[in-house]
Formats: C-alpha cells, sequence, structure tokens
C-alpha cells in the first residue's frame, strides 16, 4: 500500500512447534514498516526505511546451557530499525555497448541485545553471507534471530549490455559494523567488526549462454571461504544447467565443509509442461 509517497508493508509470523523430547516453540511476529524513495536531482537514488517488530514466545523446557538448567515461560521483544539506503547510477553509451557503474551504500540502526537467551533459536541457525544478502536489513535466514547496533553496508556494481542481448556484470562489496556480533558463528564472515568480502561475475554473452561465479573472500588475506559457479546453456526447449559449490565450516554448525556438483536438464515440450531431471552428488 503507497501513502505519501511512499509504501507501508506489513509482515505476520505464527509457529507451534511441540516435540515428543525436547523443547516446545510457540511463535507470534508482527513486523511493520514504512519505505519513502526519493531521486535526487543529480540522479542518485535514496529509500528510507522505519519498522517497528513485536514478537511473542512461550517455550517448555528450554536448554539455556551451563548450570542454568532449563525454562519455561514467556518471553517479549520489541525492535525498532531504521535504515537508508542510497545508490548512485553511472551509465555510458560506447558504440554497441552500454555501461552501467553504480556504487550503492546502505546505513543501518536497531538496538543492541535483540536476542536473549530465552528466546530459541528454531530457524536461523545457518547464514551462508553472499551478494544476495549484503544490503539486507537483518541477514539471518529465518525470525528467531535479529541483527543489532548500527551498520554500514557497501559495494559497486559495473556492468556491460551489448544491444544484440549480451551482458556481463561484476559486484564486490562489504559491511562493517561498529561492534562485532557473537550471534553470527565464527566463519560465517560476519563474526567481526569488518565482514569478509563478497563478491559475483556474471558473463552472458546471448540467451543461450550464462555463467555465474560468487565467492567470498576473507578480510584478511582474501583466501576464499566460498566457491559457487553456476553454467546454463541452450534454448527454453531443451536447457541444461551444472554448478559446482564448496562452503567453508562454520564454527557450531550441524554441517560439515560442503562440496558438491549439481546438474539440471529442462525440456518444454508445449507451452503448459515440461520435464525436468536433476542430480546432486557429495564431492
Amino acid at each position: 500500500m503507497t501513502m505519501f509517497g511512499g509504501r507501508t508493508r506489513l509482515d505476520a509470523n505464527l509457529l507451534a512447534l511441540t516435540r515428543s523430547d525436547g523443547r516446545d516453540t510457540r511463535r507470534m511476529v508482527v513486523d511493520a514498516g514504512y519505505d519513502i524513495p526519493y531521486l535526487g536531482p543529480l540522479g542518485d537514488v535514496y529509500t528510507l526505511s522505519a519498522s517497528l517488530r513485536g514478537d511473542v514466545y512461550q517455550v517448555n523446557d528450554l536448554d539455556l546451557g551451563g548450570t542454568e538448567g532449563t525454562y519455561s515461560g514467556i518471553t517479549e521483544r520489541v525492535v525498532p530499525e531504521l535504515a537508508l539506503r542510497w545508490r548512485y547510477p553511472f551509465v555510458r553509451s560506447d558504440g554497441p555497448i552500454l555501461q552501467l557503474f553504480e556504487p550503492i551504500t546502505s546505513f543501518v540502526v536497531s538496538p543492541y541485545g535483540g536476542n536473549p537467551r530465552k528466546i530459541p533459536n528454531e530457524d536461523s541457525q545457518e547464514i551462508e553471507f553472499d551478494d544476495t544478502n549484503l544490503f539486507n536489513n537483518n541477514r539471518f535466514t529465518g525470525w528467531d534471530r535479529v541483527e543489532g547496533g548500527p551498520r554500514v553496508n557497501y559495494g559497486a556494481r559495473w556492468s556491460a549490455f551489448g544491444r544484440g542481448g549480451g551482458r556481463s556484470s561484476v559486484f564486490v562489496g562489504q559491511s562493517y559494523r561498529y561492534k562485532d556480533d557473537d550471534t553470527f558463528a565464527e566463519g560465517s564472515g560476519l563474526e567481526d567488526n569488518l565482514s569478509d568480502v563478497v563478491a559475483r561475475t556474471e558473463v552472458s554473452p546471448n540467451r543461450y549462454l550464462s555463467l555465474v561465479y560468487r565467492t567470498r573472500l576473507d578480510k584478511e588475506d582474501f583466501t576464499p571461504q566460498r566457491h559457487e559457479v553456476a553454467l546454463a546453456a541452450g534454448p527454453e526447449a531443451l536447457r541444461v544447467s551444472t554448478g559446482y559449490t564448496f562452503l567453508d565450516r562454520q564454527q557450531g554448525s550441524e554441517f560439515e565443509t560442503r562440496e558438491e556438483l549439481r546438474g539440471d536438464v529442462t525440456a518444454q515440450i508445449d507451452r503448459n509442461w515440461r520435464t525436468s531431471a536433476s542430480f546432486i552428488y557429495d564431492a
């Protein structure tokens, strides 16, 4: 819904999880926000966002660790958040090639201490930090964990578009927070004040071929902590894709270091039907 040139949003989530052995969790989340876009006189683009989130958790037999035993009861959480995103696209036309260079920055502020021990972690155990969630206000995968404190995210994207339909792009970005956050696991790339560097390269000379590479580089020595390569080829009638993924293990994660190969073949039979086959190999 739009109002005064902005857009309001409302998200709600309910969870009831009952176990025969272990903790039980009941959760209700309501998250309301308002986004105001603004186009500057020089072509720079701003988005100001404000949100207020309220959570109520009721748990039974939550293990607090150590000698504190278990907790059963109700815990509330209120998280206000303010964010400002800025980007400035520069466009250049050079013969048959159109180039776009775009620096992007966002600044997010929310309170510290948003993850008390009496709130269980059911859906935010794992996080994969990459270019797709660098500018997310909350980079956890679910509702049970939230980011806190002031942080700034920044990056730059360069793209080239051919008049024949080909395109290429490169993106590099990083995040900085005023205080480190031990909510993020060691090895996630977000556990320190300065995050690891995330990057993506995409090359698509035409609509029949596409190559994408994603990586995460250690902020100290730029050694790769993640590799992801995806190749797709062919028309809609018969398209073949393959990919390789390597993810280093995070401390406390239930998953070991992951290395896998995958493939997929899709055939469009007609406008209403298609068929596909895929495989995943644990390398």
